[in-house]
Protein backbone atom coordinates (compact mmCIF):
# COMPACT_ATOMS: atom_id res chain seq x y z
CA UNK A 1 0.00 0.00 0.00
CA UNK A 2 1.35 3.51 -1.17
CA UNK A 3 0.30 5.61 2.24
CA UNK A 4 1.90 8.63 0.49
CA UNK A 5 -0.90 8.55 -1.92
CA UNK A 6 -3.92 11.41 -0.75
CA UNK A 7 -5.98 10.43 -3.63
CA UNK A 8 -8.80 7.94 -3.27
CA UNK A 9 -7.45 5.25 -5.25
CA UNK A 10 -4.09 3.79 -3.55
CA UNK A 11 -3.57 0.80 -6.09
CA UNK A 12 -4.45 -1.19 -8.73
CA UNK A 13 -6.54 -3.52 -6.41
CA UNK A 14 -8.23 -0.31 -5.17
CA UNK A 15 -10.05 -0.20 -8.79
CA UNK A 16 -11.90 -3.69 -7.25
CA UNK A 17 -13.52 -1.67 -3.97
CA UNK A 18 -14.62 1.31 -6.20
CA UNK A 19 -16.43 -1.34 -8.83
CA UNK A 20 -17.78 -3.52 -5.91
CA UNK A 21 -19.18 -0.57 -3.88
CA UNK A 22 -21.18 0.58 -7.23
CA UNK A 23 -22.71 -3.62 -6.80
CA UNK A 24 -23.17 -3.09 -3.51
CA UNK A 25 -25.15 0.80 -3.92
CA UNK A 26 -27.20 -0.43 -7.07
CA UNK A 27 -27.86 -3.67 -4.27
CA UNK A 28 -29.30 -1.76 -1.82
CA UNK A 29 -31.77 -0.14 -4.16
CA UNK A 30 -35.64 -0.91 -4.21
CA UNK A 31 -35.29 -1.81 -7.26
CA UNK A 32 -32.04 -3.26 -7.91
CA UNK A 33 -31.65 -5.36 -11.32
CA UNK A 34 -29.38 -7.38 -8.81
CA UNK A 35 -28.28 -8.08 -6.09
CA UNK A 36 -24.80 -9.21 -4.78
CA UNK A 37 -25.27 -9.56 -0.87
CA UNK A 38 -21.31 -10.04 -0.43
CA UNK A 39 -20.52 -6.58 -2.24
CA UNK A 40 -21.08 -4.47 1.28
CA UNK A 41 -18.79 -6.99 2.91
CA UNK A 42 -15.67 -7.19 1.17
CA UNK A 43 -15.78 -3.36 0.84
CA UNK A 44 -16.68 -2.40 3.92
CA UNK A 45 -15.87 1.46 5.12
CA UNK A 46 -13.12 1.65 2.34
CA UNK A 47 -14.93 1.39 -0.71
CA UNK A 48 -17.20 3.40 0.57
CA UNK A 49 -14.76 6.22 1.21
CA UNK A 50 -13.54 5.59 -2.60
CA UNK A 51 -16.84 6.42 -4.16
CA UNK A 52 -17.12 9.28 -2.04
CA UNK A 53 -13.61 10.57 -2.40
CA UNK A 54 -13.80 10.25 -6.55
CA UNK A 55 -15.43 13.25 -8.20
CA UNK A 56 -18.54 12.53 -8.44
CA UNK A 57 -18.19 9.14 -8.01
CA UNK A 58 -21.78 8.33 -7.06
CA UNK A 59 -23.08 9.84 -9.88
CA UNK A 60 -21.30 7.18 -12.19
CA UNK A 61 -22.54 4.19 -11.02
CA UNK A 62 -24.86 3.61 -13.68
CA UNK A 63 -21.59 2.64 -16.18
CA UNK A 64 -20.85 -0.06 -13.88
CA UNK A 65 -24.15 -1.18 -13.07
CA UNK A 66 -24.92 -1.68 -17.05
CA UNK A 67 -21.93 -3.95 -17.33
CA UNK A 68 -22.34 -5.84 -14.55
CA UNK A 69 -26.01 -6.22 -15.82
CA UNK A 70 -24.97 -7.55 -19.85
CA UNK A 71 -22.33 -9.78 -17.87
CA UNK A 72 -25.04 -11.71 -15.91
CA UNK A 73 -27.49 -12.25 -18.30
CA UNK A 74 -24.89 -13.19 -21.19
CA UNK A 75 -22.81 -15.45 -18.66
CA UNK A 76 -26.17 -17.39 -17.28
CA UNK A 77 -26.90 -18.13 -21.46
CA UNK A 78 -23.89 -18.90 -22.88
CA UNK A 79 -23.26 -21.73 -19.91
CA UNK A 80 -26.45 -22.81 -20.27
CA UNK A 81 -27.13 -23.19 -24.31
CA UNK A 82 -23.41 -23.90 -25.20
CA UNK A 83 -22.85 -26.26 -22.31
CA UNK A 84 -19.93 -24.56 -20.97
CA UNK A 85 -17.96 -26.25 -18.12
CA UNK A 86 -15.15 -24.19 -16.92
CA UNK A 87 -15.27 -20.64 -16.87
CA UNK A 88 -11.94 -18.13 -16.43
CA UNK A 89 -12.63 -15.25 -14.65
CA UNK A 90 -9.61 -12.78 -15.29
CA UNK A 91 -8.54 -9.72 -13.04
CA UNK A 92 -11.68 -11.16 -11.10
CA UNK A 93 -10.76 -8.93 -8.28
CA UNK A 94 -14.13 -8.61 -5.61
CA UNK A 95 -16.58 -10.32 -8.50
CA UNK A 96 -18.89 -13.01 -6.40
CA UNK A 97 -20.69 -14.48 -9.64
CA UNK A 98 -18.99 -17.77 -8.51
CA UNK A 99 -21.26 -17.66 -5.46
CA UNK A 100 -24.57 -15.24 -6.21
CA UNK A 101 -25.48 -16.69 -10.09
CA UNK A 102 -27.56 -19.61 -10.42
CA UNK A 103 -24.83 -21.77 -11.66
CA UNK A 104 -24.19 -25.36 -12.52
CA UNK A 105 -22.50 -27.29 -9.44
CA UNK A 106 -20.59 -28.99 -12.07
CA UNK A 107 -19.38 -25.56 -13.46
CA UNK A 108 -15.19 -25.22 -12.65
CA UNK A 109 -15.12 -21.93 -12.02
CA UNK A 110 -11.11 -20.01 -11.46
CA UNK A 111 -10.80 -16.41 -10.44
CA UNK A 112 -7.89 -15.13 -10.86
CA UNK A 113 -6.01 -11.77 -9.81
CA UNK A 114 -3.02 -10.95 -7.56
CA UNK A 115 -2.65 -12.58 -4.17
CA UNK A 116 -3.56 -9.63 -2.01
CA UNK A 117 -7.15 -8.75 -3.59
CA UNK A 118 -7.90 -12.55 -3.49
CA UNK A 119 -6.87 -13.44 0.20
CA UNK A 120 -8.86 -10.49 1.33
CA UNK A 121 -11.75 -11.97 -0.63
CA UNK A 122 -11.03 -15.28 0.50
CA UNK A 123 -11.36 -14.18 4.48
CA UNK A 124 -14.41 -12.37 4.22
CA UNK A 125 -16.47 -15.21 2.23
CA UNK A 126 -14.98 -18.25 4.01
CA UNK A 127 -17.99 -18.40 5.90
CA UNK A 128 -20.05 -18.81 2.55
CA UNK A 129 -20.32 -21.28 -0.45
CA UNK A 130 -20.14 -20.92 -3.98
CA UNK A 131 -22.83 -22.54 -5.82
CA UNK A 132 -20.40 -24.04 -8.45
CA UNK A 133 -16.65 -25.52 -7.94
CA UNK A 134 -14.75 -22.53 -7.57
CA UNK A 135 -11.22 -22.04 -7.36
CA UNK A 136 -8.95 -19.00 -6.77
CA UNK A 137 -5.73 -18.37 -8.72
CA UNK A 138 -3.90 -16.20 -7.24
CA UNK A 139 -1.35 -15.03 -9.90
CA UNK A 140 -0.13 -11.56 -11.70
CA UNK A 141 -1.38 -12.24 -14.76
CA UNK A 142 2.01 -9.75 -16.21
CA UNK A 143 3.95 -12.87 -15.63
CA UNK A 144 3.73 -14.53 -18.92
CA UNK A 145 5.67 -17.87 -17.74
CA UNK A 146 3.18 -18.76 -15.02
CA UNK A 147 0.51 -17.19 -16.70
CA UNK A 148 0.93 -19.48 -19.46
CA UNK A 149 1.48 -22.90 -17.32
CA UNK A 150 -1.96 -21.99 -15.72
CA UNK A 151 -3.76 -21.63 -19.34
CA UNK A 152 -2.00 -24.82 -20.15
CA UNK A 153 -3.30 -26.79 -17.25
CA UNK A 154 -7.23 -25.44 -17.52
CA UNK A 155 -7.40 -25.96 -21.62
CA UNK A 156 -6.57 -29.78 -20.46
CA UNK A 157 -9.27 -30.29 -17.92
CA UNK A 158 -11.91 -28.51 -20.13
CA UNK A 159 -13.67 -28.90 -23.02
CA UNK A 160 -15.64 -25.66 -23.58
CA UNK A 161 -14.21 -22.19 -21.38
CA UNK A 162 -15.60 -19.09 -21.24
CA UNK A 163 -12.93 -16.15 -20.82
CA UNK A 164 -14.03 -13.44 -18.92
CA UNK A 165 -12.04 -10.09 -18.77
CA UNK A 166 -14.22 -7.07 -16.90
CA UNK A 167 -12.28 -4.41 -15.76
CA UNK A 168 -9.41 -5.22 -17.27
CA UNK A 169 -8.20 -4.95 -20.77
CA UNK A 170 -8.10 -1.20 -20.37
CA UNK A 171 -5.20 -1.47 -18.03
CA UNK A 172 -3.48 -3.05 -21.24
CA UNK A 173 -1.58 -1.33 -23.71
CA UNK A 174 -2.71 -2.89 -27.29
CA UNK A 175 0.48 -4.84 -28.15
CA UNK A 176 -0.14 -6.71 -24.10
CA UNK A 177 -3.78 -6.78 -25.10
CA UNK A 178 -2.81 -8.35 -28.52
CA UNK A 179 -0.33 -10.82 -26.17
CA UNK A 180 -3.25 -12.17 -24.36
CA UNK A 181 -5.20 -12.71 -27.28
CA UNK A 182 -2.67 -14.59 -29.05
CA UNK A 183 -1.98 -16.63 -26.41
CA UNK A 184 -5.64 -17.76 -25.43
CA UNK A 185 -6.50 -18.44 -29.10
CA UNK A 186 -4.23 -21.07 -29.19
CA UNK A 187 -6.70 -23.24 -26.96
CA UNK A 188 -8.93 -24.74 -28.49
CA UNK A 189 -11.38 -25.25 -25.43
CA UNK A 190 -11.15 -21.70 -24.74
CA UNK A 191 -14.48 -20.97 -27.04
CA UNK A 192 -15.69 -17.89 -25.93
CA UNK A 193 -14.53 -14.97 -24.31
CA UNK A 194 -16.37 -11.69 -22.96
CA UNK A 195 -14.22 -8.95 -23.20
CA UNK A 196 -15.17 -5.36 -22.02
CA UNK A 197 -14.30 -2.89 -24.25
CA UNK A 198 -13.76 0.59 -24.07
CA UNK A 199 -13.56 3.06 -27.00
CA UNK A 200 -11.46 6.04 -27.50
CA UNK A 201 -14.34 8.51 -26.56
CA UNK A 202 -15.14 7.02 -23.70
CA UNK A 203 -11.34 6.37 -22.59
CA UNK A 204 -10.83 10.13 -23.06
CA UNK A 205 -13.58 10.94 -20.93
CA UNK A 206 -12.50 9.03 -18.07
CA UNK A 207 -8.67 10.36 -18.19
CA UNK A 208 -10.25 13.96 -18.29
CA UNK A 209 -12.54 13.16 -15.52
CA UNK A 210 -10.28 10.46 -12.69
CA UNK A 211 -7.40 10.72 -14.97
CA UNK A 212 -5.40 11.74 -12.24
CA UNK A 213 -6.52 9.33 -9.93
CA UNK A 214 -5.67 6.22 -12.06
CA UNK A 215 -2.04 7.82 -12.89
CA UNK A 216 -1.55 8.23 -8.40
CA UNK A 217 -2.55 4.25 -8.28
CA UNK A 218 -0.15 3.08 -11.13
CA UNK A 219 -3.08 2.21 -13.04
CA UNK A 220 -3.01 3.93 -15.79
CA UNK A 221 -5.71 2.73 -18.64
CA UNK A 222 -4.37 2.29 -22.47
CA UNK A 223 -6.44 0.01 -24.22
CA UNK A 224 -9.45 1.64 -25.65
CA UNK A 225 -9.78 0.31 -29.60
CA UNK A 226 -11.33 2.52 -31.89
CA UNK A 227 -11.82 -0.77 -34.24
CA UNK A 228 -13.59 -2.24 -31.25
CA UNK A 229 -14.22 -6.02 -31.09
CA UNK A 230 -12.28 -5.97 -34.75
CA UNK A 231 -9.10 -5.25 -32.93
CA UNK A 232 -9.06 -9.23 -32.18
CA UNK A 233 -9.65 -10.67 -35.43
CA UNK A 234 -5.56 -10.91 -36.37
CA UNK A 235 -4.97 -12.48 -33.03
CA UNK A 236 -7.75 -15.63 -33.58
CA UNK A 237 -10.76 -14.17 -31.95
CA UNK A 238 -13.85 -13.80 -33.95
CA UNK A 239 -16.76 -11.16 -33.23
CA UNK A 240 -19.79 -12.31 -32.54
CA UNK A 241 -22.06 -9.86 -31.27
CA UNK A 242 -21.49 -6.73 -28.88
CA UNK A 243 -23.58 -5.13 -26.34
CA UNK A 244 -23.08 -1.28 -25.72
CA UNK A 245 -22.89 -0.40 -21.63
CA UNK A 246 -24.25 3.07 -22.88
CA UNK A 247 -27.62 1.62 -24.58
CA UNK A 248 -27.87 -1.29 -21.65
CA UNK A 249 -28.14 1.69 -19.16
CA UNK A 250 -30.65 3.40 -21.44
CA UNK A 251 -32.54 0.05 -21.37
CA UNK A 252 -32.31 -0.86 -17.98
CA UNK A 253 -33.26 2.81 -16.55
CA UNK A 254 -29.98 3.55 -15.32
CA UNK A 255 -28.44 6.35 -17.70
CA UNK A 256 -27.57 9.40 -16.27
CA UNK A 257 -29.87 12.24 -16.77
CA UNK A 258 -30.31 13.53 -20.65
CA UNK A 259 -29.26 10.42 -21.87
CA UNK A 260 -32.56 9.37 -23.21
CA UNK A 261 -33.14 12.76 -24.93
CA UNK A 262 -29.36 12.53 -26.25
CA UNK A 263 -30.06 8.49 -27.34
CA UNK A 264 -33.09 10.00 -29.24
CA UNK A 265 -31.45 12.83 -31.01
CA UNK A 266 -28.51 10.05 -32.66
CA UNK A 267 -30.87 9.51 -35.41
CA UNK A 268 -29.88 13.00 -36.56
CA UNK A 269 -26.03 12.05 -35.56
CA UNK A 270 -23.69 11.06 -38.56
CA UNK A 271 -23.11 7.41 -37.71
CA UNK A 272 -19.45 7.64 -37.04
CA UNK A 273 -20.79 9.61 -34.08
CA UNK A 274 -23.43 7.40 -33.04
CA UNK A 275 -20.79 4.79 -33.32
CA UNK A 276 -18.25 6.65 -31.19
CA UNK A 277 -21.30 7.13 -28.52
CA UNK A 278 -21.23 2.93 -28.51
CA UNK A 279 -18.07 1.66 -28.36
CA UNK A 280 -17.53 1.06 -25.11
CA UNK A 281 -19.67 -2.30 -23.51
CA UNK A 282 -19.41 -5.91 -24.22
CA UNK A 283 -18.12 -7.85 -26.58
CA UNK A 284 -18.68 -11.73 -27.18
CA UNK A 285 -15.70 -13.15 -29.23
CA UNK A 286 -15.39 -17.13 -30.01
CA UNK A 287 -12.12 -18.23 -31.16
CA UNK A 288 -11.51 -19.01 -34.64
CA UNK A 289 -10.15 -22.82 -33.89
CA UNK A 290 -13.47 -23.27 -32.47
Amino acid sequence: MNSHINGPLKNISDTAFLVATYRAIESERPDALFKDPFASLLVGDHGRTIVNKMSGGKSQSWFLVARTSILDSWIIKLIENEKIDTVLNLAAGLDTRAYRLPLPTSLKWFDVDLPAILTHKENILKSFSPTCRFESIKLDLSDSIARSHFFKRVSQESKKTLVISEGFLMYLTPQQAANLATELSQYPSFQFWLAELLGPLQLKWIKLKWGKYFKAANAVMNFAPAEGPGFFIPYGWIPHSFKSSFLEAIKIGRAPWGANFLYLFTVFFPKSVVKKLNTAGIALLINAKK
